[in-house]
């Protein structure tokens, strides 16, 4: 069995080694597109782990947890003042840097630059507005689990498609997220 906890925290590793320092939400974020970006480039998810729905975005599972632990030994802690654009302030936020390098595949290190390309210039907050635009987060309740299956869907069609015909194997997790895999794997007609 992987090391799911593990292999996000080479993961948060792999984007504070490209981009140095990073603030807290704006992580949380660039690991949630990393991971759409690379199921929809290889039909897999790079953690093996589920989503969480949250105010403010979708959120990987154990992400505060894989933070706290790699505190000091992965990566150094600290608060610094970011400017909030929307609001016209700064406010006071942790950032985390790279205290080692990660160890990530060709492929992964490969969806990480697409992802800092793509997303390495905008704020938390803006990668955070994007995130509300996914249907998965749309659709569901507050903490409920969302399958890096769900979060890659294009449009809202493609993701009712996809929960309709998994929705009878919600008591089985594992079964629901290869079902998940083989259906965005084939073309879902609508």
């Amino acid at each position: 069995m992987r090391d799911k906890k593990g292999i996000l925290a080479n993961l948060i590793l792999g984007f504070l080694n490209k981009a140095k320092e990073v603030p807290k939400t704006k992580l949380a974020k660039l690991i949630l597109f990393a991971e759409i970006e690379h199921f929809q480039r290889t039909g897999d998810s790079i953690t093996g782990l589920y989503f969480v729905r949250m105010k403010n975005g979708p959120v990987v599972a154990f992400f505060d947890e894989v933070l706290k632990d790699g505190e000091g030994e992965l990566w150094d802690k600290k608060t610094a003042l970011i400017p909030i654009y929307e609001e016209g302030k700064e406010k006071f936020q942790y950032c985390y840097a790279p205290k080692r390098k990660a160890e990530l595949s060709k492929e992964v290190q490969e969806t990480v630059n697409i992802v800092c390309k793509k997303y390495g210039r905008k704020t938390g907050t803006e990668l955070s507005r994007l995130s509300h635009n996914l249907p998965a987060w749309k659709y569901s309740e507050p903490n409920e689990p969302i399958y890096v299956a769900e979060l890659a869907c294009k449009s809202e069609e493609e993701y009712f498609a996809l929960t309709d015909m998994i929705e009878g194997f919600e008591d089985d997790e594992v079964l629901a997220e290869k079902v998940s895999r083989s259906l965005l794997k084939t073309e879902i007609r609508i």
